[in-house]
């Protein structure tokens, strides 16, 4: 029978960490959240002197111009440590998602050749699968822009069947790789080849998982939305606030936040366990779905097994006429009940001696 897998099963997987981990969870979140603000906070000089009050049109667009360039390649430069932290968790949900049975005093969190080999395997497929798309749809252009001297109408239906081909195959091709890194990291190894196999013929239902995550996230951002909104709408009106009478840049907005950092604060709570839980759904079913792969079949995620886990076999119950033997060696006259009655049709001793008895030996 052809290795399935359960997208039940699979979507389970982060409510069980949300569940099971929380904490891990908030770790996971603070440690994006922290590093998105220390980089980007280094645009916070060039836009709280971005002129924003009426008919400043023109001298604001003047003053992004002249800082964005400088701040872009500052911002640029440091977006690696966004990455960075986007990936220890991604790595560090899939090794909870592995060991639903066990805790860690890091919050499951590495850096090491798991890190490596995910961030790898990330870069090379996506570099792959953007470039094939690319191609594909310069192909698609060329074609298009070829048959349009002759026939605009027929360049026209030729360009939109030929781009819902490209995304139908751009889709087929995001499916076909997106279990190499999972099944990297658990066999702890680059497996482009085994990722690959495995997820054949898993197309369709890996479609319906990804689909069931993005419906779910947006379920969740909108309940994201409407927590820390209320939060911070609370802490407005509940510490007695107004809006300034004056704005002219995003600088004059610089009291009303030091009023807002105790709500602003509360709402990072549910910000954060919502990023870190975010980071789960992006990593727990794919990981589940592979392990199952990997098994040959579905499997709870409640019992899926670890990899660390050692082997235990059950104590076999001493063979009775070995017992006997020891018995008789020992002084000790054997007991009927440990030894087994002989086989008068048998043709070996009851010794343990595999041997033919030789008849002639007895005369």
């Amino acid at each position: 029978m052809k290795p399935t897998f359960s997208i039940g099963d699979a979507i389970a997987a982060p409510f069980s960490l949300l569940k099971k981990k929380p904490l891990s969870l908030l770790v996971w979140g603070f440690l994006t959240i922290a590093a998105a603000i220390g980089v980007y906070s280094q645009l916070i000089p060039m836009l709280a002197g971005l002129p924003v009050g009426p008919g400043e049109g023109t001298a604001a667009l003047d003053h992004y111009v002249l800082d964005s360039g400088r701040m872009s390649l500052t911002v640029n430069a440091l977006t690696p440590l966004v990455y960075l932290a986007i990936l220890l968790g991604w790595t560090a949900a899939a090794r909870a998602t592995l060991s639903p049975g066990r805790g860690d005093a890091f919050a499951f969190l590495r850096i090491g050749m798991d890190e490596l080999r995910v961030a790898v395997v990330y870069v090379a497929w996506f570099i792959g699968w953007y470039l094939i798309v690319l191609v594909t749809m310069l192909i698609g252009a060329a074609l298009g822009f070829a048959v349009w001297s002759a026939d605009q109408t027929a360049a026209i239906i030729i360009m939109v069947v030929y781009g819902l081909g490209v995304m139908v195959g751009a889709t087929w091709l995001f499916l076909r790789l997106c279990l190499i890194a999972p099944v990297s990291l658990i066999v702890k190894d680059f497996a482009f080849a085994r990722g690959w196999a495995l997820s054949k013929g898993q197309v369709l239902k890996l479609l319906g998982l990804n689909l069931l995550m993005w419906l779910i996230s947006i379920a969740m951002q909108l309940g994201l939305f409407l927590v820390v909104g209320a939060i911070l709408v609370t802490g407005f009106f509940g510490l007695g606030l107004s809006w300034p009478q004056s704005v002219e840049t995003p600088a004059d907005l610089i009291p009303l936040a030091r009023q807002m950092l105790v709500p602003g604060a509360i709402a990072l709570i549910p910000l954060a366990l919502y990023q870190g839980w975010a980071i789960a759904l992006s990593a727990a079913p794919a990981i589940n779905a592979a392990r199952q792969l990997l098994d040959g079949g579905t499997a709870s995620p409640s019992v899926l097994p670890e990899a660390s886990a050692p082997a235990v076999t059950a104590p076999t119950a001493p063979d009775p006429v070995v017992t006997g033997v020891e018995a008789a060696e020992a002084g000790d006259p054997p007991s009927t009940r440990d030894v087994a009655p002989a086989d008068p049709s048998d043709e070996t001793t009851s010794t343990g001696d595999s041997s033919p008895v030789d008849p002639l030996s007895k005369s």
